[in-house]
């Protein structure tokens, strides 16, 4: 059973429970006129689930590192050199993939940035160091390789090759391979 009475205000109504024995307080029932927002779904991740899900989450990470020399700088939290960051932010914008999404991103002790996917029997380890390389090691089911690659251009081509290895992508699946030798 349920009552309403109105009191004071047309804006709320005082609503009365049959659970009156409990001694329920009244509690204001609000009132709008307005509609109200239907929650849609948008869409749904196909993906396993990650923390980095989205490219937003990764650059949010990246943007939350510390500057090496910044006064948020301790021991256990060395900071990043701020070329290092902004060369592994230009890797994560130019090599995303929704269906391959990185597993962890983590400070190096020298002031780099470590950008880490993994997917089954595979890992990807990508090391953007504070003086302008960048080394990756490349776990497959077959065999591991690393290399190093000193541009930007040089290491954006070989992540996006390296992940498609990794999705499944049989056109680019040979050419972290070819780099590596």
């Amino acid at each position: 059973m349920h009552c309403a009475a109105t009191r004071v205000s047309p804006v709320y109504r005082w609503a009365e429970f049959a659970e009156r024995e409990l001694n329920v307080p009244l509690a204001p029932v609000p009132l709008t006129t307005q509609r109200r927002a239907t929650p849609v779904v948008i869409g749904l991740m196909t993906a396993t689930a990650s923390a980095y899900p989205t490219l937003a989450h990764g650059l949010a990470t990246l943007d939350a590192f510390p500057i090496a020399g910044a006064l948020q700088v301790a021991p256990d939290q060395p900071g990043v050199d701020f070329d290092a960051l902004e060369r592994a932010r230009t890797v994560l914008v130019q090599a995303w993939r929704n269906d391959l999404t990185p597993e962890e991103i983590t400070i190096t002790p020298q002031g780099g940035v470590t950008i880490a996917w993994r997917r089954a029997g595979w890992a990807l380890e990508l090391i953007v160091d504070p003086f302008a390389l960048s080394a990756f090691r490349l776990d497959s089911p077959s065999k591991m390789v690393e290399w190093t690659r000193a541009g930007s251009e040089a290491t954006v081509a070989d992540a996006k090759a390296a992940l498609a290895a990794m999705a499944g992508d049989s056109a680019k699946a040979r050419a972290p391979q070819a780099a590596a030798s």
